[in-house]
């Protein structure tokens, strides 16, 4: 393949020259968005043109004495490895960039391109970064994949990082409702991380798409993933913080979105727990919080179908025998143990079990590892 095929299969639409620049900058040893950021600071300083091409140009130019710049065949190895995975080139400015991301630029901290696998481009529809910790507890994985599928039900896009807890929770509740979920990594694609959640990454790549700004190959480092944050918050009208540390990424992102723009809500959670410090210093600083799903319809102008909040009763137990209806009516987000229903009931641990078995089956609750959850619609 020529170097204008793979540079026309890798950027459709794109001049041939900026999609080489592009990978030239992408996989010199220098380029991160903190370069970026310097460059651009620099030549808003100068009132120099931030058009793309100047700045990536910029960014591929060494900035010491005997610097080497990639070799057209590494630039070539490279456009190679991302097209063996389907993934296409996005540069700000051009078409198939995302439009709210765009927005960030240049200085709100878009990055200037991204690799992109995408079945589609991003619908142009109301987007919500879900974000968290990677250590959440039964109560915020609950909440987490709730909101994913409201929204997912909905239509609305579900953004977030990828990452094991309550990033995984939004991506697939967002795929049980049946919507688009986007991801941005922090590593290059070809990388297995999360390690084992290869499933995952490619029903979240065929649902909304994976993004990242890191050429084929690039390691898990963990400063990549603070500086994915920003394109994450940059991709969103606004940001959900379901659970997270004092001292986190999520209230990184957080603090990017109200940054860029964004509105900035948080899940409020108990005072004794350490994962609920940083949603509760977030609505301390005005963040707004979350005290139903709906709220976030509403942030978004979006008319709400049916009241569906944390533990609010599914439209569908409409109909239920009365023991099914007992049995639901006792659960909510926290976990419940079949004894304890079963007592509250004033049934038989058998006959509850049953009962529990088939509102599962109906979609009505889950079953977790510490017992039975009210699903949310």
């Amino acid at each position: 393949m020529s170097a204008p095929d793979w540079a026309q299969e890798l950027g459709p639409g794109l001049p041939e020259d900026l999609t080489a620049a592009v990978l030239a900058a992408a996989i010199s040893s220098w380029v991160h968005p903190e370069r970026l950021r310097a460059v651009l600071a620099a030549r808003l300083e100068s009132n120099a043109s931030v058009d793309a091409p100047e700045v990536i140009a910029d960014l591929a130019r060494p900035p010491r004495p005997g610097a080497r710049p990639p070799t057209r065949a590494e630039v070539e190895a490279a456009a190679q490895a991302l097209l063996g995975v389907g993934a296409r080139l996005l540069v700000v400015g051009h078409d198939g960039y995302p439009r709210r991301l765009a927005n960030a630029w240049p200085d709100l901290g878009a990055p200037a391109w991204l690799f992109a696998r995408i079945p589609a481009p991003l619908p142009d529809v109301p987007t919500v970064a879900v974000v968290g910790t990677r250590r959440a507890t039964l109560d915020g994985l609950h909440t987490a994949r709730a909101l994913g599928r409201f929204l997912g039900l909905r239509g609305i896009v579900v953004v977030s990082g990828m990452a094991r807890g309550i990033d995984q929770a939004a991506h697939q509740g967002a795929l049980d409702g049946g919507g688009p979920t986007a991801a941005v990594l922090g590593t290059g694609f070809g990388v297995d991380y999360p390690r084992r959640d290869h499933a995952v990454r490619e029903a979240v790549a065929a649902s909304g798409g994976l993004f990242t700004e890191y050429p084929y190959g690039t390691p898990v480092r963990a400063h990549q993933f603070l500086w994915r944050n920003r394109i994450v918050s940059g991709l969103a009208d606004l940001v959900v913080v379901v659970e997270g540390q004092a001292r986190s990424g999520a209230l990184q992102t957080a603090r990017l979105a109200a940054a860029q723009g964004r509105d900035v809500f948080a899940v409020p959670g108990s005072l004794n727990s350490p994962t609920s410090r940083g949603p509760l210093d977030l609505v301390r600083d005005g963040a707004q919080v979350v005290t139903a799903f709906e709220d976030i319809l509403i942030a978004l102008d979006q008319p709400s179908v049916a009241r569906a909040g944390l533990g609010g009763e599914p439209a569908a137990a409409s109909g239920l025998e009365q023991p099914a209806q007992a049995v639901l009516d006792l659960l909510g987000p926290a976990p419940a143990q079949p004894d304890a229903v079963a007592a509250a009931a004033g049934l038989t641990i058998s006959a509850t079990l049953s009962v529990l078995a088939d509102l599962e089956a109906r979609g009505l609750t889950i079953a977790t590892a510490r017992g039975f959850v009210a699903a949310t619609s």
